[in-house]
């Protein structure tokens, strides 16, 4: 236990689901914080005594939506995000890395990326040379994101899909689980299938 007059640095990890834990035992590992606590909004105690400046927290949800609100919660709190990078993920020196960004065992980013704020590259992921992420956007478990990719804010790249290298990927665009993108794909899109093509909804 800390002496008293100690300030202990601690991190708050905003989601107490299953994202949570996995984003804490990336904390863990950076040897950084000497606490972590967990807050969700469906747990009203877990709140008390973090009023006021000093905090800092990441968002460990994996909706888009719910973590940008969750996000700007926090920073109109006067919260400070920061970037957690497990011990095993690969970051070239040259890397852009957003805060509130988490990027997860076994995942790659590499020289010359661009990842906005509250990002999750989540394990396995690879995120090449050149590509430029957008806040919020999510690239998921497995999912290999070629050179040059722009993926816009909001995005979600599903679990093992794949973006070709040039592709843009356009805001709040869902490409599904094991798609093949191999040309842009319009802001607010589902793409699934190999190659990817557009998921219409019937009226």
């Amino acid at each position: 236990m800390a002496d008293k007059g100690v300030t202990v640095r601690e991190l708050v990890i905003w989601g107490a689901g299953g994202h949570g834990k996995v984003v804490a035992d990336a904390a863990r590992g950076m040897g950084v914080w000497e606490g972590i606590r967990f807050v969700d909004d469906a747990r009203e105690g877990s709140w008390i005594g973090l009023e006021g400046l000093g905090v800092e927290f990441v968002v460990a949800v994996g909706s888009n939506a719910a973590r940008a609100r969750c996000f700007e919660e926090g920073l109109k709190r006067g919260w400070r995000a920061v970037v957690v990078v497990h011990r095993s993920a690969v970051v070239a020196e040259e890397v852009e890395l957003g805060e509130g960004t988490v990027v997860l065992a076994g995942a790659v980013v590499n020289a010359d990326a661009r990842v906005g704020r509250n990002v999750i590259v989540n394990t396995a992921a690879v995120v090449e040379h050149d590509c430029e992420i957008g806040d919020g956007v999510h690239v998921s478990p497995g999912s290999v994101v070629g050179g040059g990719v722009t993926v816009g804010a909001g995005a979600q790249v599903g679990i093992g899909a794949v973006v070709l290298p040039g592709v843009t990927v356009g805001a709040g665009a869902m490409v599904g689980a094991g798609a093949v993108v191999v040309r842009d794909v319009r802001a607010g899109a589902t793409v699934v299938g190999v190659p990817a093509r557009e998921l219409v909804q019937k009226t």
